[in-house]
Formats: C-alpha cells, sequence, structure tokens
C-alpha cells in the first residue's frame, strides 16, 4: 500500500501534464463559433485560433480603409502627413552642407534648399495618396481580403498542429511531467 501511494504521485503527474496539453489544444481550436447558454455567452468561444482569424481580417480591413481615408484627406492630421512632414524635415538636414558655399548667395542657397526639399515633399505625397491607392484599386487589394477570410482554413492549421506540433508537445510535457512524478515519488519516500 505505500509503495501505491508514492506510485499515485507518478499517475497524478501524467494525469496534469495530460490535461495541460489536452486543455491547451481545446482552448486553441474547439468550438469553432460563439456558444450561449441562454442568452449569456459562454467565455472561451469562440476558440483562440478563430477569434485571432476574425481579428486579423478585421484589422486588415481597418488598416486598409484608414489608410485610403487619409489619402484622400491632405488637411486632416495623419500617419502619411507625419511621413511627408519627416521626409521634408529629413532632406533639409541633409541640405545643410549648402550654407557651407559662401559663394553662393544666401537666398539662393536657402531657395535651393528649400525648392529640392519641397520637391521630396510632393514626390511623397504623389507617391502615397495616389500611386499607392492607384496600386492597391488595380491588383484589388480589398477583393485578396475578403478571398482570405473566405479560403481561410482552420482546418488546414489543425491538421499541422496534430501532424507537427501536438504530438511532439505531448512527448515533452508528458516526459517533464513524469519526471517530476519521479522525483515527488522520491521525495514522498524519503520522508515515509
Amino acid at each position: 500500500m505505500f509503495l501505491l501511494k508514492a506510485l499515485l504521485f507518478l499517475l497524478l503527474n501524467l494525469g496534469m501534464g495530460f490535461l495541460l496539453v489536452i486543455t491547451l489544444r481545446a482552448l486553441l481550436f474547439y468550438p469553432d463559433k460563439k456558444k450561449y447558454i441562454g442568452t449569456f455567452p459562454v467565455p472561451f468561444t469562440p476558440a483562440l485560433i478563430y477569434r485571432l482569424k476574425n481579428y486579423v481580417i478585421k484589422y486588415l480591413h481597418d488598416l486598409l480603409s484608414n489608410f485610403l481615408q487619409d489619402c484622400q484627406n491632405i488637411d486632416k492630421e495623419s500617419k502619411i502627413k507625419e511621413i511627408e512632414n519627416s521626409m521634408y524635415d529629413k532632406m533639409m538636414k541633409k541640405l545643410e552642407f549648402i550654407d557651407s558655399y559662401y559663394f553662393i548667395p544666401q537666398v539662393v542657397r536657402l531657395g535651393l534648399k528649400s525648392v529640392i526639399a519641397q520637391l521630396l515633399f510632393e514626390l511623397t505625397r504623389y507617391f502615397i495618396r495616389t500611386f499607392i491607392p492607384y496600386l492597391i484599386e488595380r491588383y484589388s487589394i480589398e477583393g485578396y481580403i475578403e478571398l482570405l477570410e473566405k479560403k481561410a482554413d482552420i482546418s488546414i492549421l489543425t491538421g499541422y498542429y496534430n501532424r507537427y506540433v501536438h504530438r511532439y508537445l505531448l512527448y515533452v510535457t508528458l516526459s517533464f511531467f513524469f519526471f517530476t512524478g519521479i522525483f515527488n515519488m522520491l521525495i514522498y519516500l524519503i520522508i515515509r
């Protein structure tokens, strides 16, 4: 009986390791839809992978729509405006060497720096506000995001997880908990 109690530590630790891996798999992949008890939503539904897929698709839609909206609003402060202003400021800093040419009149130096920096500013503005939206429309990026939403099949990811991750995670976890169980068993035997 005394030895059976010691072996119970080993079995309990192996059971905890197995339950840990199975719980992780369940939290990642099951269930695939939001569940309700009456009118109350069940926590952790849908599973983490399905919520992550929905979050990524929503993020991509929001990112694209916000970018296109910022491209149309020239006067509004946005990330695009920050990029354009930073390009102008960086070019003005790069062109500070022109100030060392004293044989050129100061008005011409300031005008030259201003014209070059303004040229880069306008090129950046044209590229970001006109060319990139043209490419987005030309290659129908929004259609690809919708296609990704329809075609992204979580069962493929589940298959890869089962084939390449779950089995090895189970081996590593069970071996760790096995050695932990042996250690607990030895401590129990020493103390008794």
